[in-house]
């Protein structure tokens, strides 16, 4: 028989094990608690309108799902609240890019959502809906942040980044890099499939078994990837300049490019306006671009921060022109193109401001990336399944159409950001039974609306409207298209007939007349 006193030895030990098991049990449940994605409320800096009402939060998520001890990310998140609660599913917008920062500010002091034009942009949807905006990990909102120069877009910081070479580029990205892995920040965590389990992490957070989708560009791929990974979530998805992701917008570029002027060629010559003031437009825009490459095109242009002087060479002639469709403007390109031949620039300065204000191009020493989160995704999805051979032929045999994709930076930045390759499965068509919205403008050389076709071929609940005369983002450029998201969120049916009509074709004789009474 044991002594008293080995009994309480035992007795003892058994507490001491019990109380140590319990505390490992403790600290387990605590940190699956601060592991666990969450809301925090913070500050709003948006000054909604009167009538309107706004929630600003952070949501935090482990950077690696499968290490949710390790550092955690904090992503922005606005809800535009509903006119009235209804207890309905609420429209979360995925934003583009990849890295577009939907709710950074472009200055400092500025308002984003009204930057953004969100209030008007939403109204018919909050009559019943939240409307949610969630930052992209990596991206302006996010922390942290992978960009890797002053996004600051005041006067120096313009200028600086101005001022930086073809060869100061690649060494900023080199120690961009380098400094990432300093912090010990895991780039193989900033993909699409990661933002997409960001959207359902936040849906839970939110305590919402449904959502709705609305992406646009690079978002309509985050969101054919929350489709995929978390099919019972999405009640219905509106996707406006669809890039699935089993196409390659770096592989085939210079045929798409050849083939929307073809159609802008094909267009003018059926308009009675345009075909008698441009009888060869082809001729037209192709010995402008071509000039221009020998002798580049002097003019001035009048910005924020003051007057600039510039030399377009071809490529920025096209970049132009590019960003006309782009931007919903390509019946103006025949009086623009016909104009700078003649030596009128107005026009032409008037678009090439507009390119240089929104997205910069032309007055750098070179066309830059120093997006990190675009680096990481694209270097990662669409860069290393490119047929470099197949893809430098299309180049020199589409001639002046394949001046943009020559000057394309992936060559140059994505061996310098090292990520691996996205496998193969990650790259297959997303098959969903939730009913989609496709939308696509007829000018869309950046998500053509064969893209938008190719992805319907697995979405059998989709309807797929392409508006002939616009370009990329859609539902901001033509009214019909803003109307048919609406309906299509309040009432998913891929078989309704449209409230409007999509197939009005390019007005070149309001072009005309807005190009004959420039000052």
């Amino acid at each position: 028989m044991p002594s008293q006193a080995t009994m309480w030895h035992k007795i003892s030990m058994a507490r001491l094990r019990f109380l140590c098991g319990l505390a490992a049990f403790l600290l387990v449940l605590a940190g699956s608690a601060s592991a666990a994605p969450r809301l925090e409320r913070e500050r709003c800096a948006f000054k909604p309108p009167k009538g309107d009402r706004v929630e600003c939060f952070v949501l935090v998520v482990p950077e690696n799902r499968e290490q949710p001890q390790g550092r955690e990310i904090k992503l922005k998140v606005a809800i535009l609240k509903a006119k009235r609660t209804a207890g309905v599913e609420p429209l979360v917008y995925l934003s583009g890019g990849p890295g577009d920062a939907p709710l950074v500010a472009s200055a400092p002091g500025a308002d984003a959502l009204s930057e953004g034009d969100w209030w008007n942009e939403t109204a018919a949807i909050r009559r019943r809906r939240d409307v949610v905006i969630l930052s992209q990990r990596g991206a302006g909102g996010s922390s942290p942040n992978l960009d890797c120069f002053d996004t600051r877009t005041s006067d120096p910081a313009k200028a600086r980044r101005r001022a930086v070479t073809e060869q100061q580029e690649r060494d900023i990205l080199v120690r961009c890099r380098a400094g990432l892995d300093r912090r010990k920040i895991d780039l193989a965590m900033y993909t699409t499939p990661a933002l997409a389990d960001d959207v359902a992490d936040l849906a839970a957070a939110l305590g919402q078994s449904k959502i709705n989708l609305y992406g646009v560009s690079y978002g309509t791929r985050w969101a054919l990837e929350v489709m995929r990974r978390h099919p019972d979530l999405v009640r219905a998805a509106v996707l406006d300049g669809v890039y699935p992701p089993q196409v390659n917008g770096e592989q085939n570029e210079p045929e798409i490019v050849r083939r929307t002027f073809e159609q802008l060629y094909k267009d003018c010559e059926a308009d009675a306006v345009c075909r008698e003031r441009q009888p060869n437009l082809r001729g037209e825009v192709e010995a402008l671009i071509t000039g221009a490459e020998r002798t580049p095109l002097e003019l001035s242009i009048t910005l924020e921060d003051g007057s600039h002087a510039v030399r377009l060479d071809g490529t920025q002639v096209m970049m132009v022109m590019l960003n006309m469709m782009r931007e919903g403007e390509a019946a103006s390109i025949p009086e623009m193109v016909t104009a700078a031949r003649k030596g009128d620039m107005r026009l032409l300065k008037l678009y090439a401001e507009d390119l240089e204000t929104n997205d910069g191009g032309l007055m750098e020493q070179n066309a830059q990336q120093f997006d990190g989160l675009y680096n990481s995704v694209e270097c990662r999805e669409t860069w290393p399944m490119v047929d470099r051979a197949a893809r430098r032929k299309a180049i020199e045999t589409n001639g002046i159409y394949g001046l943009n994709a020559r000057a394309s930076k992936s060559p140059t930045f994505c061996p310098v950001w090292r990520v691996t390759p996205a496998p193969a499965a990650e790259r297959q068509p997303v098959r969903s039974e939730v009913p989609t919205l496709l939308l696509s403008g007829g000018y869309d050389w950046l998500t053509p609306p064969a893209w938008a076709r190719e992805a319907a071929k697995t979405l059998p609940a989709s309807r797929n409207v392409v508006f002939r005369a616009q370009g990329h983002g859609v539902v901001v450029q033509d009214a019909c298209a803003a109307r048919l998201r609406d309906v299509f969120i309040e009432d998913p049916n891929p078989k309704r007939a449209l409230p409007c009509r999509p197939d009005t074709a390019p007005n070149f004789t309001a072009a005309w007349e807005r190009a004959r009474n420039m000052p």
